[in-house]
Order: structure tokens, then sequence, then C-alpha cells
């Protein structure tokens, strides 16, 4: 078996055997359903439109719009319908939804403190330069020409 076909099987096996570590991890480090479309609002610093965070997070249109209605009623977010074009729907975080989603980010970057602590600097610089490359790969090569 050529080293490629075997560091393939080697990571394939590494993914099958830790589905649950790498499930919590990324639970852990990345936002889901509430808290990252908080997240997704947040970083952007500003007003995003409802189609622009179904792109950014890869939920499915129908997830937003519930996930947006419950941020609604929680007060965390403000939607309206764009002047122009009413099928377009602007959203923004309340001063209550960037408390929370300021709260949020300071936990996540308490989380990657930890794992880069753990791996030490070296390894953390690693880790970051591959995942910018596997990053890169699935933009240019699983993501959905747009």
């Amino acid at each position: 078996m050529r080293d490629l076909e075997r560091q393939a099987e080697q990571l394939s096996m590494l993914h099958y055997e830790h589905l649950k570590e790498l499930s919590l991890l990324a639970a852990n480090i990345a936002g889901q359903g509430e808290d990252g479309v908080l997240l997704c609002l947040y970083v952007a610093g500003r007003t995003m439109l409802s189609g622009d965070i179904v792109d950014k997070t890869g939920l499915t249109t129908g997830r937003v719009a519930n996930i947006l209605r419950q941020l609604e009623g929680k007060r965390l977010i403000r939607r309206f319908q764009d002047a122009a074009d009413r099928r377009r729907v602007h959203v923004s975080l309340t001063p209550e939804g960037f408390a929370r989603a300021e709260a949020l980010n300071a936990e996540a970057n308490l989380a990657h403190q930890k794992l880069l602590a753990y791996l030490g600097e070296r390894d953390s610089a690693e880790l970051i330069r591959i995942m910018q490359r596997c990053f890169a790969y699935s933009r240019e090569n699983l993501l959905p020409d747009r």
C-alpha cells in the first residue's frame, strides 16, 4: 500500500474510532444552534441578512428561520424586512444578544486556550496551519459553487 493510501486509511480509522471525541471537541469550540447564530452575528459585527446566516453556518433555511424565531422570542435578536425587497430579512443583535454572544465568544476563546496550552506552542502553530489548509481545501473542493 502506498504511503498516501496508508495515511488516508489511518486518518479514516482515527476519525471513526474517535467520533465521540470529535463531536465533543466541535461542540466545545464551535457554537451550534442558537449559540452558533449568535456568534455568527457577533463575529460579523453588523446586521446580516438571514440568507447570509444560512450560507455562513451551513444550516438549512428552515432551521435558521426556527432559530431566529426562538432568538427573537428571547429578545436576543431583532429581525426586520428590507424596505426595497420584503423577501429579504435583516437580523441584528439586541444589547442582550450582544452580551450573550460576547460571553459565548469568551467561553470559546477559553476552550481554544486550553486546547492550545495542551498542545504546546509548536503543535498549536502546526494545528492552525493545517486547519487553514483544510478549510482552503473545503472551500475549493467541497463547498458548492456559488
